[in-house]
């Protein structure tokens, strides 16, 4: 008779497995979101780019690499379809909202860029989620080419070693430049910048996926959307595609994956299971192997996966939470150039470092003017109230003692803001 309860609490154990793995290897694509939470999202079906001359200009056959990354997210999951245009006489000069969409390469470098390889410069209407403005800008203090696609084992070997850059530029640990005659992608980057301009965000969590934050040098191995990046844009546009069909009569979205609800209900049946073997097993030697057993493979199911080369978890540097977690006390915003900048204000809340000044100050690209608001690029443009992570350009004493080191105080009056992120 127990041999038949064992039985079936192993498949039970088997499927709960299956639940878990599904449901850690959830996706970690992030899109974007108004105020409110509404999806950031084209409403046309289709979204013109006019190819600034600056980009061929600067990297031979760029124009041409830019429509074939157009053309990788074209239509999928009910976005957009995405066109690139010769300029005309009302093109775009410049990135800016002007409800004109560009792509640009400013050579020598683009000041809102800061250290990213380049940036998407998106307008929307916070109340509503409706892109209104969306331009791509190379900067041109980095190198690029469109490389060749073929990658061989030897330059696998050799770029294992190249440090990856953020494509974002934003990053509280202070990480060198490029090295001289390091050389980017440019097809791969705009196609993970053309992912920005539909409403996808950077994620973290999957080195597979086309939006993933870093990019490799020499490397022209990613330049098309994977199926993390797709489930992404499926969250944004696939409600678009259900209400006006398919042209072709057959494609559906695939389905989501398990939520985090699923990750827990497994856990939880899991740790009933191994509680029914524990009593069991008072009386029961089948039991008491069938807990040892059942217990190494719950350890196995549970656990997250970090086999994974490609898909793995970021660097711990990646997520570094910054010198301070603070509150911001106001804020203004100014439009320069068809640029928002919002200039900030804060207090320390948090001092994770041996000392922290009271307050903080700085000027952030993006922000939000009435019902407007700007992304530029990765930078955080907060609001009043917001909790932030900040890094200071200095601190009070670089020769504070370590008097304090699980956390020190706020020191001194004001300081510059280097860096600062919205608080998870």
């Amino acid at each position: 008779m127990f041999g038949t309860v064992l039985r079936r609490c192993f498949a039970l154990l088997a499927a709960t497995g299956t639940l878990a793995a599904a449901a850690s290897d959830a996706h970690a694509y992030v899109v974007k979101k108004t105020t409110d939470g509404d999806f950031v999202h084209w409403e046309q079906r289709e979204v013109d780019f006019t190819i600034d001359p600056s980009v061929d200009g600067n990297v031979p056959q760029a124009a041409q690499a830019v429509r074939h990354a157009m053309e990788s997210w074209s239509g999928s999951a009910g976005a957009p379809e995405l066109a690139g245009r010769a300029p005309q006489a009302n093109s775009p000069q410049k990135p800016g909202y002007d409800e004109k969409n560009g792509i640009f390469f400013v050579k020598g470098g683009y000041a809102p860029a800061g250290r990213a390889l380049a940036i998407t410069v998106l307008t929307y209407d916070n109340a509503s989620g409706k892109i209104l403005d969306a331009d791509i800008v190379f900067n041109g203090a980095y190198s690029f080419a469109v490389l060749s696609d073929v990658t061989t084992p030897t330059q696998k070997a050799s770029k294992s070693g190249t440090h990856p850059s953020t494509t974002d530029g934003i990053s509280h640990d202070q990480e060198a430049s490029a090295a001289p005659g390091t050389i980017y992608d440019l097809h791969h980057v705009v196609a993970h910048e053309l992912g920005h301009s539909l409403g996808m965000n950077d994620e973290m969590g999957r080195k597979d996926a086309l939006m993933y934050r870093y990019s490799a040098p020499n490397d022209a191995s990613m330049r098309a959307p994977a199926t993390d990046d797709i489930e992404g844009l499926a969250q944004l546009y696939s409600t678009k595609l259900e209400g006006r069909g398919n042209a072709c009569g057959g494609a559906t979205v695939a389905p989501k994956k398990p939520s985090a609800a699923a990750s827990h209900a497994a856990m939880f049946a899991t740790f009933a299971l191994l509680a029914f073997l524990l009593f069991r097993a008072r009386s029961d030697r089948r039991a008491r192997i069938g807990f040892v057993l059942a217990t190494a493979a719950a350890t196995v199911a549970l656990l997250p996966d970090v086999s994974k080369v490609d898909g793995g978890v970021a660097r711990a540097s990646e997520l570094a939470p910054g010198q301070a977690r603070a509150r911001v006390l106001s804020t203004s915003t100014s439009m320069e150039d068809g640029l928002i900048r919002t200039t900030y204000s804060l207090a320390t809340t948090v001092c994770r470092t041996a000392s922290c000044p009271k307050l903080g100050h700085g000027v952030a690209w993006g922000g939000t003017a009435g019902n407007i608001r700007q992304e530029v690029g990765g930078e955080f443009a907060p609001v009043s109230g917001d909790e932030v992570d900040v890094s200071f350009a200095s601190l009070p004493s670089e020769l504070a003692p370590l008097s304090s080191p699980l956390g020190g105080t706020a020191r001194s009056a004001d300081a510059e803001v280097r860096v600062i992120t919205a608080a998870p």
